[in-house]
């Protein structure tokens, strides 16, 4: 059929059974090598394929990619544990203890996806009331803005859910400050003071804390399915995997009931119903039946659900090594669309691609085609 659903590709049924990287052949694995790199994975394959099966199984010209992929993810992790370190010291003379998201969150806290997993940038939450304290504090510090033009600082300080990204004098690291996790135009705001109330401390004398289990897996699903940028869609499915496969054996029947209840509260039920069905498709997610008819009532119709799941599948898969090339650009188009058309109403929606379209100053193009992913590699 044209129109078609597509299977899971190699890396991602190697993702979700993790033994068959053992029986690779040389060819299958220069197709799981080129599309890990991609995803920003490689580091992950790596893990996994020692722990099914070790490295031995692995032909000779393959290991060398995986150990690379290994030490890069393991320097990147000491990276942004040092970038933690001092951006504790950094707000901690103002008594602000923000809460980890993302990439950042997922090293600090060890959570089941952070073996192998890179993080180019840190993100942080803090509360809305708090967020101008939050920036002086950090431009005392070192940190500067970026997106310098009038139009830029407007998109983000009225209309997104964070500051500018910014970017320390010294350091060159990056750092978003969140007061959200949806930005200020979405027709439904999410509470982010009940994602903060149950925030949990790391326990490791930073200050620092990370979302509630339930959280983290709602916000890693809310960060994709609202987002435009599908580059590493993947290596986003499988940290929501993980982590609902993790928290879910560790916590069982009460990790759904509050990833159900806080969801419903925080008005992003469709996207968890999104993430745990494009999850269950191309990784295996166990899912109970009670949890997917729960999430069923927030489903769109059955001819809109089956165009979103041919959107979603195709354009999480890869580029480089796409058997069906037009369909994956037709899909990730379609979500850059979608993701404008989610995080901002129509007349607005009109006015900003107008101004990046005709009025953008030439050089800022390449922030107009990054803003609805700010972040987006964290």
């Amino acid at each position: 059929m044209p129109w078609s659903l597509p299977p899971p590709d190699l890396l991602a049924s190697c993702l979700a059974q993790p033994a068959r990287l053992a029986a690779l052949s040389l060819r299958q694995w220069a197709r799981v090598l080129v599309q890990a790199r991609e995803a920003s994975l490689l580091g992950t394959v790596c893990h996994l394929a020692e722990t099914h099966g070790g490295l031995e199984s692995v032909p000779e010209p393959v290991r060398g990619h995986l150990w690379g992929g290994r030490m890069a993810a393991e320097r990147n992790a000491e990276a942004i544990l040092w970038e933690l370190r001092c951006l504790q010291r950094e707000l901690g003379w103002v008594k602000m203890q923000p809460a980890l998201l993302k990439g950042a969150a997922y090293v600090a806290a060890q959570t089941p996806n952070a073996p192998g997993r890179l993080c180019n940038d840190v993100d942080i939450l803090v509360p809305r009331a708090e967020i101008d304290r939050a920036e002086t504090a950090l431009r005392w510090m070192g940190w500067m803005t970026t997106h310098l033009t009038a139009y830029d600082q407007r998109y983000y300080r009225e209309w997104m859910h964070e500051l500018p990204p910014m970017e320390h004098m010294r350091r060159g690291s990056t750092l978003d400050v969140h007061h959200n996790i949806l930005p200020e135009t979405v027709r439904r705001q999410p509470d982010a003071t009940r994602l903060l109330a149950q925030a949990r401390p790391l326990g490791d004398g930073s200050g620092a804390s990370v979302l509630a289990p339930h959280h983290m897996a709602i916000h890693c699903a809310v960060h994709l399915f609202s987002d435009g940028e599908w580059e590493t869609a993947i290596r986003d499915l499988y940290d929501f995997h993980c982590l609902v496969k993790g928290f879910s054996a560790e916590q069982g029947e009460l990790f759904w009931d509050a990833l159900l209840d806080e969801a419903d509260a925080l008005a992003v039920s469709v996207y968890v119903h999104h993430a745990l069905r494009c999850s269950r498709h191309l990784l295996g997610t166990r899912v109970p039946g009670r949890v997917i008819s729960a999430l069923s009532a927030q489903a769109p119709g059955r001819l809109r659900q089956w165009a979103l799941d041919w959107v979603f599948l195709h354009a999480a898969s890869h580029r480089f090594t796409s058997r069906r090339p037009v369909r994956h650009a037709i899909s990730r188009l379609a979500l850059l669309w979608r993701s404008h058309w989610i995080k901002m109403p129509p007349l607005l929606l009109l006015r900003h691609l107008f101004y990046k379209a005709f009025l953008a100053p030439r050089d800022d193009a390449a922030d107009a085609v990054k803003e609805q992913g700010a972040g987006r590699h964290g």
